[in-house]
Parts: C-alpha cells; sequence; structure tokens
C-alpha cells in the first residue's frame, strides 16, 4: 500500500513539472521529500512535496481487504522570496524570483496554491491524465497555512498546502490472469504504471525499487479449460472385474464432460 504513495509523489511531480504556468515560476525546482530545510540564500520559487499520513477502510465490510479505499495527505511546502542577491557556490548571483515587493510575494504563492490543485485535479497534459487513471480518484480537501519572515534580511514565505487525495484500490488476484512483464513487472501497481512512463531521477528510482522488490512469480498454473470422464455402470458385485472391451461392446459406456 506504501507505494502508491511513492507513485503519487511521483507522477504529481511529473505533472506539475510538465505544466507551464508552474514551470515558469519554479522551473526544475520541484522535489521528492528533500529533508533539508529550505536556504532562504537558494534561489525559489520552490516546491517540496511529502505525503504524510494514509488510511482506509476496506471496500467489503463483511471480507475486509485488500483492496482499501485509501486516503493520503499530499503536503507541498511552496517557498518564495523577492528578488536580490544570494549566495550560491561562494559566488554573488541574483535570484530566479520575479517578485519585489510584499504584495507581489504574496500574490505569487496564492498563484501557486491556486495552480497547484487546479493541476493535480484537472490539468490536461499527459502527466496529468495519467496521475488521475493510474494513481488517484480525486481531491477531497485542501489546505493552506502561511509562514513568512524577514529576519534573514531578504523576504521569505512559505505556504504549506495539504491535499487530502483518494487514491485508486487495485485488485491483484487480477494478475493472476494477466501477470504483469518488463522490468517493473514486480512492482504492484499504480507504481508500475507509473514507473513505465518515468524519465531521469523518478526511472532511477523505479528502478532500485524493481531491483529489491520479489521478483515475478514462476508462471502460473493452467487455467481450468474443463475435465471430461467417461462412466461404465458396473454390478454391485465383488467378483465381476470391471472389462473395457465388454463395456463398450455392451453400450453400457457413456461420457460427461464439464465446461470452466
Amino acid at each position: 500500500m506504501s507505494l502508491a504513495l511513492t507513485a503519487l509523489r511521483l507522477q504529481a511531480i511529473a505533472a506539475l513539472l510538465a505544466d507551464p504556468a508552474i514551470a515558469k515560476l519554479c522551473g526544475p525546482r520541484i522535489y521528492d521529500s528533500r529533508i533539508a530545510d529550505f536556504d532562504h540564500r537558494e534561489p525559489v520559487p520552490t516546491i517540496v512535496l511529502t505525503t504524510e499520513e494514509m488510511a482506509g477502510d476496506a471496500y467489503s465490510a463483511n471480507n475486509g481487504g485488500p483492496p482499501f479505499d485509501l486516503k493520503a495527505e499530499l503536503v507541498l511546502e511552496i517557498a518564495q522570496t523577492a528578488t536580490g542577491d544570494v549566495m550560491m557556490g561562494g559566488e554573488v548571483v541574483t535570484a530566479t524570483g520575479p517578485v519585489a515587493t510584499d504584495r507581489e510575494l504574496e500574490a505569487a504563492l496564492d498563484f501557486l496554491a491556486d495552480r497547484v490543485p487546479r493541476v493535480l485535479g484537472a490539468g490536461d497534459t499527459p502527466e496529468a491524465i495519467l496521475l488521475r487513471e493510474a494513481v488517484t480518484r480525486r481531491i477531497t480537501k485542501v489546505k493552506s497555512s502561511r509562514f513568512t519572515t524577514d529576519e534573514t534580511g531578504e523576504k521569505f514565505a512559505i505556504r504549506l498546502l495539504t491535499l487530502t487525495v483518494q487514491l485508486k484500490g487495485w485488485d491483484e488476484s487480477d494478475e493472476l490472469v494477466n501477470p504483469p512483464t518488463g522490468e517493473f513487472a514486480s512492482l504492484p501497481e499504480p507504481l508500475r504504471s507509473v514507473c513505465a512512463v518515468a524519465t531521469g531521477s523518478a526511472r532511477d528510482t523505479c528502478l532500485m525499487l524493481a531491483g529489491i522488490a520479489d521478483p515475478p512469480g514462476p508462471d502460473p498454473a493452467p487455467l481450468f479449460e474443463g475435465v471430461g470422464m467417461i462412466v461404465a455402470p458396473q454390478p454391485l458385485s465383488p467378483a465381476i472385474v470391471p472389462d473395457q472391451a465388454a463395456d463398450v461392446a455392451a453400450d453400457r459406456v457413456f461420457a460427461l464432460h464439464a465446461d470452466p
């Protein structure tokens, strides 16, 4: 189940990177589960995606699960600074933040906080469509929190955007009929579908997981295609030995066939 969170992060990042408006503001600075804190000296805006709580009830109250009706919290930390000189690699460079005033800084954060759920929930790029077709059902809740500071000498703000996302459940029993193939066959859905089109570092992550996951099992047993049975009624006498030739000659033999 937890690998559904990996699929959610990888494909959500792909969808955000593919959006021209977000790309214009953030460029490639959209990260998966970055551990280090934001540094006010680095170029921003920057978006960091993490997945927090995940929970779900079984679809069948009688039979239990899996699959489960899963919901997860997708958290995006969006950091933005006003345009100014920053230190990078020991050199002073101009930050890429396109805003200069407090009003523009706040408006840029509002734009990104508004754009992200639109892209993930209704984007029309192939990456956004795959996210909805393979990973998510819908975004059921959104929450935005604000943090600002100027203690470092630069205007710096963070918007914490929390999306509650309903995930798609997968019935892995279907794979007994159509076993998966390919380099990511050992990964469960929806991660397998995401990895199939992943590129760059996302693909490297997929290959790492596929290398440590259990390899696909042996070929499944042949499906039931029916059974044939020949019946030859005999007298209930221990002294009589069954004789197939005699049964056939006496027309005492009939056949049964059961279809699947």
